[in-house]
């Protein structure tokens, strides 16, 4: 059951009022008139905070709490001279579609961002939900242009691509918050470093971190955009990840979902783009319950495990540390197959008899790609199901054959610094090995409701193609 700690306990819709809700708005007008505010067609928590605000500052104090609902279509900052903005226990924070959150301050000097104490986030000890729209997303990213990554430069080199600098704080679930709920946003810059307050201190902030294993965590149809370590860390939640997109994740380390104990859920038709460790990892760390179990299908995974610092670790997917769950998904060009870490391995084994996989689809240029299909060290074996699934597949064999990708991988690639989505295109060209291809003969966990608000949009079901974009138009939206 979803938590829902919100001082407000409604939203309205123009198009869903009814004779009921009329009266009741109108009732609790009369009682708090400065609290409740409609908009056409968006849901209004609590009162509308002025737009051009700087959410983490008030009367020079370094930090600020905020609710109540951030305008659609407004502009708000964080500046690095304060802490984190806070949602606290019992409050929400909604933010409706269009807005825009900078993130600004000095660009160079001992107080630039990104620096100790001058990366602040947003920390949720209550409740967030961000509600974008398909054209209209939320953005989260750093305000000055000269900051930012250039595309136009892309394929970059790791070691100066402003993508992996971190800027920003992210945000940061606490150990009792409420649900984080975020649709069709883009976040950029996150994993600034964290203050010396905080329980890693100097050290680079996860995205988007959750520790409560009574929240409910939602990430659907969103763009996540340069960190600097992990961009989702799930260390205790119920969650749905779905249909985003993840490029330039990690600069040396770090997962684009790193699934911990005390978490639970789905991860589905998300691409992935240039993660430098796994694209999503499960792995019980951290003494809470239930245990990590990660049933992760559909998802394309393109060019991950090239920038990761400790040789032999990470590449596309990976079970370890009594981790559990499924795996169903279409990887190319990745440094190492699926990993499923057993008893000899560098690292606890996974929960071997819970971790459950088949109808991989592998597919690389070269011997050193198509030789780790089935990464040494780990226990993985080949499937019937699967495609390309042992070592010995020929380099560039069953071509996926992307809309729009160099497939086989013209001579001199590189496949580190091509970690970027461009204006390539991942859809399936007619006539691809992986249409028609899908299993489809299992169910979501769906351990979120259904809500426009305050759960999943959609959970959608395994797909009858392999990988995130299917040729019936559901799946990945980007």
């Amino acid at each position: 059951m979803m938590t829902n700690n919100i001082n407000t306990p409604f939203y309205m819709n123009r198009k869903l009022l009814t004779a009921f809700g009329l009266a009741t708005l109108l009732f609790a007008a009369c009682k708090k008139d400065a609290e409740v505010t409609l908009t056409p067609d968006e849901p209004v928590l609590g009162s509308f905070i002025n737009e051009g605000d700087t959410l983490n500052t008030k009367n020079a104090s370094n930090g600020r709490a905020i609710k109540g609902t951030l305008k659609a279509g407004g502009t708000y900052y964080l500046h690095s001279d304060y802490g984190d903005a806070v949602i606290n226990a019992g409050d929400t924070l909604l933010i409706q579609s269009g807005v825009k959150v900078y993130f600004t301050g000095p660009s160079t000097g001992p107080t630039a961002i990104g620096t100790q104490n001058h990366a602040p986030g947003l920390k949720v000890n209550g409740t967030l939900i961000v509600l974008g729209a398909k054209d209209k997303p939320v953005v989260f990213t750093v305000q000055d242009p000269a900051l930012r990554s250039d595309p136009a430069k892309d394929p970059q080199n790791p070691n100066t691509d402003p993508a992996f600098k971190g800027y920003w704080g992210g945000i940061q679930g606490g150990v009792t918050a409420g649900d984080i709920i975020i649709k069709w946003a883009r976040l950029e810059y996150l994993g600034g470093l964290a203050p010396a307050t905080d329980p890693r201190p100097n050290r680079a902030r996860y995205g988007i971190f959750l520790q409560n294993p009574n929240s409910n965590f939602v990430l659907e149809d969103s763009w996540l955009y340069g960190s600097f370590d992990d961009m989702v860390r799930v260390a205790g939640c119920k969650y749905e990840i779905m249909r985003n997109t993840f490029e330039k994740v990690g600069f040396q380390a770090g997962e684009c979902v790193n699934v911990k104990s005390g978490s639970v859920g789905d991860i589905a038709y998300n691409l992935v783009v240039g993660g430098t460790g796994n694209a999503f990892k499960s792995a019980n760390a951290g003494g809470l319950s239930p245990q990590a179990n990660m049933n992760m299908y559909n998802n394309t995974i393109v060019n991950t495990g090239y920038r990761q610092a400790k040789v032999g670790e990470g590449g596309s997917l990976e079970f370890e540390n009594q981790g559990r769950g499924n795996s169903n998904n279409l990887l190319v060009n990745c440094a190492f197959g699926l990993g499923v870490m057993g008893a000899n391995g560098s690292v606890p084994a996974a929960d071997l008899p819970n971790v459950k996989y088949g109808n991989t689809y592998n597919y690389g240029d070269n011997t050193s790609i198509t030789s780790q299909f089935l990464p040494a060290g780990y226990v993985t074996a080949q499937q019937s199901s699967d495609i390309n699934g042992g070592n010995g597949t020929t380099p560039g064999a069953n071509n996926p054959k992307f809309v729009n990708f160099p497939l086989p991988a013209p001579i001199g690639f590189d496949f580190i610094s091509h970690d970027y989505v461009g204006t390539y295109d991942f859809h399936l060209a007619a006539g691809s090995p992986a249409i028609d291809k899908g299993f489809t003969g299992f169910a979501p966990y769906a351990v979120v409701k259904l809500d426009a608000v305050y759960g999943a949009t959609e959970i959608t079901a395994p797909g009858k193609d392999i990988g995130a974009f299917q040729q019936d138009h559901k799946g990945n939206q980007h």
